[in-house]
């Protein structure tokens, strides 16, 4: 069987869209394909560490590292935490729960690595383990009070306010 003849000033259909545009789009679909898969990684990992923060061990942790006097002795002030605190939380409905981070810290003296370790029973945070390294020093262990007592008391104010603090820890300046 034969084509009919084409009607008369009908041109011939040519290459299709893609036959003629492949050599920009492809690689413009695999740019944008990346940045997509770029930004979503990004975002996960801003929603955990927004999560992270918000956290009561974290949150009680950066407040014991802010009010140690030994800790702003070696860093100085303000101490800031890192972009992305490194670890994990679980909690359950029953009142448990377990929390491990290790939070980047750093003041305009120096730098340091908090390590936490908490555990929550029957609705109560406990830190078994909380210290910071910093370079060229002993661990500075955050865990010396009781949560109680500590919960209620920031050493660094107490030692500033009785005008005893080291000389190296000097007070900021607001």
């Amino acid at each position: 069987m034969h084509q009919p003849p084409p009607l008369p000033g009908a041109r011939p259909a040519g290459p299709g869209w893609w036959r003629r545009h492949w050599r920009w789009a492809l690689p413009l679909t695999v740019l944008l394909t990346t940045a997509a898969a770029a930004g979503l990684i990004w975002f996960v990992l801003v929603q955990w560490s927004q999560f992270s923060r918000g956290s009561e061990p974290y949150q009680e942790a950066m407040r014991r590292a802010r009010c140690s006097v030994d800790l702003v002795a070696h860093l100085g002030e303000p101490i800031q935490d890192g972009f992305l605190p490194m670890g994990g939380m679980e909690s359950s409905s029953t009142g448990t729960g377990s929390s491990q981070f290790v939070v980047q810290l750093r003041g305009p003296h120096g730098k340091g690595r908090l390590f936490l370790q908490a555990q929550r029973e029957q609705g109560q945070w406990d830190y078994p383990m909380l210290y910071v390294l910093v370079k060229d020093a002993e661990p500075i262990d955050l865990t010396a009070l009781d949560d109680a007592e500590a919960a209620q008391e920031c050493a660094l104010e107490a030692c500033r306010g009785q005008g005893d603090c080291p000389v190296s820890v000097v007070p900021l300046e607001v």
